[in-house]
């Protein structure tokens, strides 16, 4: 699932209950064969982003990252805070990051893309975290979008005027949050991550590039479940050279 502008129509296959002449239930039987294979493929196999996966920005320490960023696999995620999608996704994220950074093969590394037009909030809600990051200590960052997330569950989205509550339960100073969050300080940063994920092609939250050691790089469009990413992250750790 993903986060776009466009909407889906969902299709149902349902097996007739006819009786038909054994030519006609061949012909039945390859067109419901055909339609399967068609479902299964787009539920499970990940859409690339059409763009130029060469203008991806490559990860540095001013990134914000779990794991060993020269690890073998390097995930990279362009999020919106409150897509729906993104939420999910996150979740995901962090269970596979608890299960795989811990050995150093696998980093995850966290960008903003924030869809304006569908959350007139979210490019705020990722200077909000950048500042509380800035503030706080290496895993504020992160602490601060699990919480903003965790009270806003869901298709719901979470109002910039109770931000200072997340920063309190973070130890930080409201009053320094503040200003810098009306300052703009890191509204730079933050675009420079939407244009990034334009520049390669996303269009929807999350969009995420597996980078793979000694490989080449591999987008994806869309939260993909826990099964299918880490049968992606297993795959990716044996191709990795």
């Amino acid at each position: 699932m993903e986060e776009t502008s466009a909407t889906h129509d969902a299709a149902l296959v349902q097996e007739s209950r006819s009786t038909w002449f054994i030519p006609g239930a061949i012909i039945a039987a390859g067109i419901l064969l055909a339609i399967s294979i068609y479902i299964v493929r787009t539920t499970i196999v990940p859409t690339a982003p059409k763009g130029d996966i060469s203008y991806l920005r490559p990860v540095s320490d001013t990134d914000h990252i779990i794991g060993n960023p020269s690890a073998p696999v390097v995930i990279i995620e362009y999020a919106d805070m409150d897509s729906s999608y993104s939420k999910a996704f996150q979740q995901t994220m962090e269970q596979l990051m608890a299960e795989y950074a811990p050995a150093g093969k696998v980093a995850w590394v966290y960008r903003h893309f924030p869809l304006i037009d569908q959350y007139r909030n979210s490019e705020l809600h990722a200077e909000a975290a950048e500042c509380a990051s800035s503030l706080g200590n290496p895993n504020t960052f992160w602490s601060f979008i699990d919480i903003l997330q965790a009270r806003a569950p869901g298709n719901q989205v979470y109002n910039p005027e109770n931000y200072n509550s997340i920063v309190e339960t973070l130890g930080i100073d409201t009053a320094r949050f503040q200003s810098c969050l009306q300052a703009n300080l890191y509204r730079e940063r933050v675009s420079k991550d939407i244009s990034n994920a334009i520049e390669i092609g996303a269009y929807s939250a999350p969009t995420t590039v597996v980078l793979i050691k000694g490989q080449k790089a591999v987008p994806i469009s869309g939260a993909l479940p826990y099964d299918a990413m880490k049968k992606i992250i297993q795959e990716s750790i044996t191709r990795a050279k």
